[in-house]
């Protein structure tokens, strides 16, 4: 039997796609930035903005509680505004393939983020053309419907009753469009500057700072040998303050020097960028994704640094955290040595709900397993440098002083036994064995290897030195005591060595040994 009823959509599938899909507050920031930066972007092709123009300015009024963003992209006539900001999941952004290259929204859900936070969300805007219209959403009455106790309503019904929409004429000739949100929570994250600037600043469509980084140029060539410079494209972002005065121009928040701290949060150290390339590792250049990667001393994971591993971002905005790669990488902990950034192009790849990762296909699986290639190959890289590190030409010749030193000591105070004597041989000859392959390396320079010889040298004449010995404290100890008692001795000596710890041994039998000299004898207690 055929039904001409239509299916009801109840309002409390908008606070399904409105507030479960943007559960995080800033990305409802995230979905105005989007928009703006589309906007943006379709007037710089048509012509209304040169390439290089085009802002949008965030207001924070802490004091109201309310956020004001608004840009200066082609903006909305009357007639655009009263079917793309009153309408639902409507929008011809990704209707096409070049349509999905060109946008980085298309669902039509992300204009209505903002009534999950606020109680008054208002839309202002123009094309240009002497109209203003402005659209107005009493989100606390959408949402007061959803509570109990309520008339069962359907989503048109919650929208019609709670929103209003006006058209005037004005004398300004500017398009743009500003979204306004009033009544939002004292203690909402993006009220405040620091953080709301710190989360654009990893996650907008923004400029590289040039006078803390120095390797966006450097970034914009491997894009163009990849073909994909527009998948930087970008944007300015400021913040205002109640006064409207700027606060802060957002950049992204790489630096060539920066501090970091080891897992746990302890032990400082600088790190210097000093170059970066290209992704993928392989030079194997393929359609769908590019990216770079920072050239810096990897000497532990990058704690306490706002951009450490590999982050994805499609039309320059990010895409989830670090996360993403980090899963891919067969040791997960050596994804922390590294940052940098992939690029996705593919027009195919669609997006979760969330925004934080994409939706699985057969594209993405094939992405994902180069990506796992080139995790492979970075791996390699780490290792390949910590081992190089640890043959470094300071960390041999620092280990070799040590077992010097330490000979020298036992030579002075003269060695207990044979036994200690033959052991402190054997250190001095694996450290002398290192250096000499060491200097081997093809990798050393001539200074390198003049420094390896030079120590070696060093253990050369210590070696010799510890050979001449002829006698140990044992022998003069046990000089005055007949063959018998000696054997006794070494048996007790024997036993305690297997059953105490080498430190707590060592001290046992220099304190045997000392109370066997002849005219001492042992210490009598108090």
């Amino acid at each position: 039997m055929t039904s001409s009823r239509q299916p009801t959509l109840g309002v409390h599938l908008l606070e399904t796609i409105t507030r479960g899909m943007y559960s995080e507050p800033f990305h409802c920031v995230r979905e105005y930035i989007q928009n703006s930066f589309d906007s943006i972007r379709k007037a710089r092709r048509t012509g209304l903005l040169t390439p290089d123009e085009g802002v949008v300015e965030i207001k924070i009024n802490s004091i109201e509680s309310s956020l004001v963003i608004r840009d200066n992209g082609t903006g909305l006539s009357p007639e655009a505004a009263s079917v793309y900001l009153l309408d639902l999941g409507n929008s011809d952004k990704a209707t096409s393939n070049e349509g999905a290259d060109q946008n980085a929204g298309f669902r039509g859900i992300g204009r209505m983020a903002g009534i999950s936070y606020c109680n008054k969300l208002r839309f202002e805007t123009s094309d240009g053309d002497g109209r203003k219209c402005t659209v107005e959403f009493n989100a606390r009455g959408i949402y007061q419907l959803t509570e109990r106790g309520q008339k069962p309503a359907t989503i048109v019904e919650a929208i019609e009753k709670n929103s209003t929409i006006e058209e005037e004429k004005v004398s300004d000739q500017s398009h743009y469009l500003q979204v306004t949100m009033e009544g939002l929570p004292a203690d909402i994250k993006f009220l405040k500057e620091q953080e709301l600037g710190d989360y654009l600043a990893m996650n907008a469509p923004v400029a590289f700072d040039p006078t803390q980084w120095s390797f966006s140029e450097k970034i914009k060539d491997i894009a163009r040998a990849c073909d994909c410079v527009s998948a930087l494209d970008v944007v300015k972002i400021l913040i205002l303050d109640n006064e409207g005065s700027v606060q802060r121009d957002i950049r992204r928040p790489f630096k060539d020097t920066f501090q970091s701290s080891d897992a746990r949060g302890n032990n400082q150290r600088s790190v210097n960028v000093t170059d970066v390339k290209g992704l993928p590792l392989d030079g194997d250049i393929e359609s769908g994704w590019w990216g770079w990667l920072a050239i810096h001393e990897r000497q532990g994971a990058l704690a306490d640094v706002p951009f450490f591993g590999i982050r994805l971002r499609m039309h320059n905005i990010a895409v989830g955290d670090e996360k993403i790669i980090r899963k891919l990488f067969r040791s997960q902990f050596l994804a922390a040595w590294c940052f940098g950034e992939i690029y996705i192009t593919d027009p195919s790849l669609m997006l979760n709900a969330q925004r934080n990762n994409f939706k699985e296909s057969k594209s993405w699986s094939r992405l994902q397993n180069r990506f796992r290639d080139q995790a492979v190959l970075l791996e390699k890289d780490i290792r390949g440098e910590s081992s190089q590190r640890s043959s470094s030409v300071k960390t041999l010749t620092s280990r070799a002083q040590k077992q010097i030193q330490d000979a020298q000591m036992s030579i002075d105070e003269g060695f207990i036994s044979w036994e200690e004597r033959q052991a402190t041989l054997e250190k001095l000859g694996r450290e002398k064995l290192k250096l000499e392959k060491a200097a081997k390396q093809k990798k050393r320079s001539d200074t390198e290897r003049a420094q390896i010889e030079l120590k070696r040298q060093e253990l050369e004449t210590t070696i010799s030195q510890v050979n001449d010995v002829c006698r140990t404290r044992t022998n003069e100890v046990w000089a005055h005591l007949n063959k018998q008692s000696r054997r006794v001795l070494r048996t007790i000596f024997e036993v305690l060595n297997n059953e105490l710890e080498e430190k707590d041994f060592t001290n046992v039998q220099e304190k045997i040994q000392a109370a066997l000299v002849p005219g001492k004898g042992p210490k009598k207690a108090a």
